[in-house]
């Protein structure tokens, strides 16, 4: 302990309450003198004093220290991946983790087989790590209001299948990340990297491969939807009181305007289209607190499965002459989680259809949907 030196005067009590800790053998005190160790906060830096520390933690099953021990051992396996003692290592110490009850670790241990597996070209590792997690971390198919966590996992799981189409070029890797992304992003709790989460949505949604990840529509549905108005309807109105966007509606008066053309269709039609984006915009909190409106247009095409591609911004939010970020994504959030359309339809084949609808955020806003461009 007297090894230990402090370089911060005013937490100096507390490292030294650490130390005290560890003489008692006191874990907890164990574990957080150990990562003041390694990451050199308040002390001098000593990694192996740090590792000493949080081993003889983890071999008293603290689970937080085999955790720990564990995510340390992969971070210095990423910098030397030729090490495989640091891969064998961390994986001991996360799997004990694991059975710790700790679900960080389940993450954490599929990123090490998914990036051993990346690194050794041994696609076994790599699947490793996404069945792992997907077959193993808590209520991972569900949309999660409140836990970070569970959220942080299912982005994992879409960069996971992304990455694997970048390797293998597999349509069913492509259509698995849309999934996880789709349902991390039909959340409201916005967390650290949700706007990059949009950002590879778009990426998944612009790759030109058959993306629909929705049951093929019924009979029924297909006769709902054309009996429902399609096209015609009212502007959308933005701004609601509970905080939600805007809403599409149709062409002025109801009346399509220009040759008409074959189009997709919501399931449920034109009304539960509304509904759809209604219920889910988001009005950006700091936007909303300052009263600020806006409104932001989306662009994409349906393709012959009904799957939305090539979704992107072609008018953006702007307030005062500046373009608003936020808006902009949250538009475009709302449309990459909508479910798959039913294709357009010419002389009973399917094809493509162009589409537009603008999303408004505030009082007085109007939204709007637009044909076949």
């Amino acid at each position: 302990m007297d090894k230990i030196e402090v370089t911060n005067q005013g937490m100096k009590q507390v490292i030294e309450n650490y130390k005290k800790g560890v003489i008692k053998g006191d874990l907890e005190a164990m574990n957080s003198l150990a990562q003041e160790c390694i990451t050199g906060k308040y002390v001098k830096p000593d990694i192996e004093m740090g590792l000493t520390l949080l081993e003889s933690a983890a071999n008293q099953d603290f689970t937080e220290s085999q955790y720990n021990l564990g995510s340390y051992l992969f971070i210095f396996w990423a910098r030397q991946p030729s090490r495989d003692a640091y891969f064998a290592q961390g994986v001991k110490w996360l799997k004990k983790a694991v059975k710790g009850g700790d679900n960080r670790a389940i993450i954490m241990l599929s990123r090490f087989y998914y990036e051993y597996g990346k690194y050794k070209n041994e696609m076994s590792y790599v699947d490793g790590g996404i069945q792992m997690l997907e077959s193993s971390y808590p209520k991972i198919e569900e949309v999660s209001l409140k836990d970070e966590q569970v959220l942080n996992a299912q982005g994992t799981l879409g960069n996971f299948y992304l990455g694997k189409w970048r390797m293998e070029k597999d349509t069913l890797a492509l259509r698995n990340a849309k999934k996880w992304y789709r349902t991390l992003l039909q959340s409201d709790l916005h967390f650290p990297n949700y706007t990059q989460y949009i950002d590879s949505m778009q990426t998944v949604l612009s790759m030109g491969v058959p993306l629909r990840i929705d049951p093929q529509p019924t009979a029924e549905q297909i006769e709902e939807s054309q009996n429902s108005g399609g096209m015609g309807g009212f502007g959308g109105m933005g701004g609601f009181p509970g905080g939600r966007g805007g809403f599409p509606g149709g062409q002025p008066g109801g009346q399509p305007q220009g040759p008409q053309r074959p189009q997709a269709k919501f399931i449920g039609g034109n009304q539960a289209m509304q509904q759809f984006i209604r219920s889910n915009t988001l009005y950006p909190d700091n936007l909303k607190s300052q009263k600020i409106n806006g409104r932001a247009t989306v662009s994409f095409t349906i393709d012959t499965d009904g799957a939305i591609i090539n979704p992107k911004i072609t008018s953006h939010a702007v307030v005062n002459g500046v373009e608003i970020f936020a808006m902009d994504q949250e538009a475009l959030r709302t449309v990459m989680i909508m479910p798959d359309w039913i294709p357009a339809d010419q002389d009973g084949t399917p094809v493509k259809a162009e589409h537009n609808t603008t999303v408004s955020f505030g009082s007085g806003g109007m939204g709007g949907m637009g044909f076949g461009f």
